[in-house]
């Protein structure tokens, strides 16, 4: 059982439960149909199907090819259009919510045990566990379409509750939803109704849970690959988080301090040559993400970790790996 954190009166909380979508995960419908359709003309389809409600049988464990031939039998010249649904859905998840992964991080330093309890086809959301690693840091996911219940049901919170020895009282709901805050507050459970994370994170904060986050001092550094960020600026995209391993897999940007470029360089980046090398210059205090210290899971020695994209123009300097030779060690 995790640690417990108090609200300052009677509520002793042990463990917060999060909703995926539009909390932790950025979710677009309307992008799947893109690909088959004029953007303009989505929102007009997405009425013709009566998309939120065909979306949330499925949520509920309706069989995705029942689901579709149903439609199709209706609208048979749509055939294409119903279909981009499920075949293009990786494109509807279209990153992490700005914030939430420095959140989960913190809440997981303080000792709080989290899990997440999300209506989602079981079909689709196994291969999007897969791409994010932001998700490994939950005790364990609750997922509507593998129960065959979606939220608002009261039921799918009891599934949550009991198959991870929840008591209601000491724990903290956060969704996007009203409809599913309500159910959670009928529950006997604290609510967070989100609407971006520093709004979310200073609630936890009134609860108890967290403390003002902590001041990294600066500068912090990120080794690149010199033709990935070259890439990158030229795109505006950067999506490293270290060598051959992506922000989404991750769920963060690897920084160092000055005293670890090198040491890093060595474990990651000895077989590439100086100049194939680029190393990012950041003010902590001046990023759009958050940068969170966590210890190494080998080594426990304390990293600073950027929950959030490496925006190009963020990047104070770029400095060569050999400016970095005098480093104390």
């Amino acid at each position: 059982m995790s640690d417990a954190a108090s609200d300052g009166g009677s509520r002793t909380f042990t463990d917060v439960i999060f909703d995926l979508g539009g909390v932790v995960l950025r979710w677009e419908p309307q992008r799947a149909y893109e690909q088959v359709m004029p953007a303009e003309e989505v929102g007009g389809f997405m009425d013709e199907i009566c998309f939120n409600e065909w979306n949330r049988r499925h949520d509920a464990g309706h069989d995705w090819d029942e689901g579709e031939a149903e439609l199709i039998s209706r609208l048979p010249h749509r055939r294409e259009a119903i279909e981009a649904y499920r075949r293009y859905f990786d494109q509807t998840i279209t990153g992490m919510v700005p914030g939430t992964g420095a959140i989960i991080a913190e809440l997981q330093q303080a000792g709080i045990r989290q899990v997440a309890l999300t209506n989602w086809s079981a079909d689709l959301f196994h291969p999007t566990r897969r791409r994010f690693g932001l998700l490994n840091r939950f005790a364990g996911i609750v997922v509507s379409g593998e129960e065959g219940i979606a939220k608002p049901d009261p039921r799918l919170f009891s599934i949550v509750l009991e198959r991870y020895d929840i008591d209601p009282a000491s724990a903290i709901f956060i969704d996007d939803n009203q409809h599913n805050c309500d159910t959670a507050k009928g529950l006997g459970l604290e609510v967070i109704n989100f609407t971006g994370a520093d709004q979310a994170r200073q609630r936890l904060v009134d609860l108890g849970l967290l403390g003002e986050r902590a001041d990294v001092p600066g500068p912090i550094f990120h080794i690149a690959k010199r033709k990935q960020w070259e890439a990158a600026k030229e795109h505006g995209n950067y999506i490293w988080s270290t060598r051959r391993v992506t922000l989404e897999t991750q769920g963060f940007v690897h920084c160092s301090s000055a005293e670890q470029v090198l040491p890093v360089r060595t474990r990651s980046y000895s077989d590439l040559a100086d100049d194939e090398l680029v190393v990012l210059q950041l003010d902590p205090a001046a990023l759009s993400a958050p940068v969170i210290m966590e210890a190494d899971p080998s080594s426990g020695e304390q990293y600073p970790h950027l929950y959030g994209e490496l925006v190009p123009s963020e990047v104070s300097a770029e400095l060569p790996i050999t400016a970095f030779a005098g480093a104390v060690l």
